[in-house]
């Protein structure tokens, strides 16, 4: 007889509790969040230094477009790991829980 899934990868998991443990993927993702916020200022700042050009006709629209796609891009990004930036928040604050 084989029991699959019993056996936790993380030996510290059962010594903490539920809500430490609610706690900390709260965190974790608040800190990816933030560092999805400043990605996003950053890829628009990061835009706004280079000269604009009419491939999408320009306009409102363009903008508004552009806007949408540098959040998706900064929120992708920041949940690969992005700059590292969420991973280093979040060691820091773990420690405070």
């Amino acid at each position: 007889m084989q029991i699959d899934g019993i056996v936790n990868p993380d030996p510290n998991a059962l010594s903490q509790s539920p809500s430490k443990t609610r706690e900390e993927g709260r965190l974790k993702e608040a800190c990816q969040e933030f560092e999805s916020l400043l990605l996003s200022h950053m890829l628009t700042e990061m835009r706004s230094s280079i000269p604009k050009s009419n491939a999408l006709g320009g306009g409102r629209d363009e903008e508004l477009f552009m806007g949408m796609l540098d959040q998706e891009r900064a929120k992708e990004w920041a949940k690969s790991d992005g700059i590292g930036l969420s991973n280093l928040l979040y060691q820091q604050m773990k420690k405070n829980l």
